[in-house]
């Protein structure tokens, strides 16, 4: 276990080896929740190009549009 101090800025330095098993790189987001019982818990904020990338594996090109946006603009009311 490792021990971090928060300075009178309130920053706190993720000592390196934490760092390194979690896999996190300078300049990464990351996101400070509490939950009911006081417990800090950091997370990496994910991007949206990974997010796009794991949905695009998750389904793999299986999954057909809702609906076609063409269609969609042709059903419309025209404006007045």
């Amino acid at each position: 276990m490792s021990t971090a101090t928060l300075s009178q800025r309130g920053q706190v330095v993720i000592p390196a080896e934490v760092r390194r098993a979690a896999g996190w790189a300078p300049g990464e987001k990351l996101q400070v929740s509490i939950d009911e019982t006081g417990e800090v818990r950091l997370r990496r904020v994910e991007t949206l190009a990974e997010l796009g990338a794991r949905l695009n594996a998750m389904f793999d090109g299986t999954v057909e549009p809702l609906m076609d946006p063409r269609a969609l603009y042709e059903t419309r009311e025209p404006r007045l």
